[in-house]
C-alpha cells in the first residue's frame, strides 16, 4: 500500500514524515519545483514534480485500490477534480481531501468522498467546546432559586445526540420545554430525537441540575 500526498507544502511535509515513521511508502506530488526540492532533501519519499490534477502525472504513481490518497491543494475545485480522477480511473476509495470552504463539504460527500476535511469546521468545533460553559444560562425562578432554567446546546460528542427523548434517563423533577433546531421550534415529545447543535430549553430543580447537564451535554 502506498500513501500518496498531492499538493500542500508544510502540511505535506509533516504528514509525510509521520507516515514514513510508521513504515508506510510515501509518494508526494507537487507542482512547485522549489517545494519538491525541499521535500526530496528532507524526506525518504518519492517526490514527483507535476500537476496532480493531470492524469499523465497520476499515471506515474501506479495507483491501486489498496492505496491511500491525501489531497491538499489550495483550491477546492482542484481537490474535487483529483478526488474524482483517482476514484474513477484508478479505483482508489480511501481518499482524504482538504476542503477550504466548509460549504463545499457536502458536495464532496455527494460525489463519494467521505473523508472531506474542513479546517474551518474543526476550528469551530474546538471553539464551541471551549465556549460550552458560556452556552449554559441559568436563571433562578420561583421563590429565589427553587427552579432553574437551562439553555443547553447539544454537542456532537453528547451522550444524548441522536437519541430519542424517551431513551434519555432524565430525572422526574426535570422538564424539557422546547428544542430549537435551525431557528425552528420542535415540540419535545418522547419520539423527538436530539441532534447535534440543537438548543434545548430545560426546567429543573437545582438538586438535579448537574445530572441534567451531564446527560444532555456530557463531560
Amino acid at each position: 500500500m502506498k500513501v500518496v500526498i498531492i499538493g500542500g507544502h508544510k502540511i505535506a511535509y509533516h504528514l509525510a514524515r509521520m507516515m514514513i515513521s510508521k513504515g508506510y511508502h510515501v509518494y508526494i506530488v507537487n507542482k512547485d519545483p522549489r517545494a519538491c526540492e525541499q521535500l526530496a532533501k528532507s524526506l525518504s519519499a518519492v517526490v514527483i514534480l507535476g500537476d496532480g490534477s493531470k492524469k499523465s502525472v497520476l499515471d506515474q504513481l501506479r495507483l491501486s485500490s489498496e492505496d491511500l490518497v491525501v489531497i491538499l491543494t489550495n483550491t477546492d475545485r482542484d481537490n474535487l477534480i483529483i478526488s474524482q480522477v483517482v476514484r474513477h480511473y484508478y479505483g482508489v476509495e480511501r481518499i482524504v481531501t482538504l476542503v477550504n470552504d466548509p460549504e463545499d463539504v457536502e458536495i464532496f460527500h455527494r460525489l463519494g468522498v467521505k473523508a472531506a476535511v474542513s479546517p474551518t469546521n474543526i476550528l469551530l468545533q474546538t471553539i464551541q467546546g471551549l465556549l460550552l460553559v458560556d452556552e449554559i444560562e441559568e436563571f433562578s425562578l420561583v421563590e429565589e432559586g427553587r427552579l432553574v432554567f437551562l439553555r443547553l446546546e447539544i454537542p456532537e460528542t453528547s451522550p444524548s445526540a441522536h437519541k430519542k427523548l424517551k431513551e434519555i434517563p432524565l430525572p422526574n423533577n426535570c422538564v424539557i420545554g422546547a428544542i430549537i433546531r435551525n431557528n425552528t421550534v420542535v415540540i419535545p415529545r418522547g419520539e423527538a430525537e436530539l441532534l447535534p447543535e440543537d438548543r434545548v430549553m430545560v426546567l429543573c430543580e437545582p438538586s438535579v441540575q448537574s445530572q441534567v447537564i451531564h446527560l444532555l451535554v456530557g463531560e
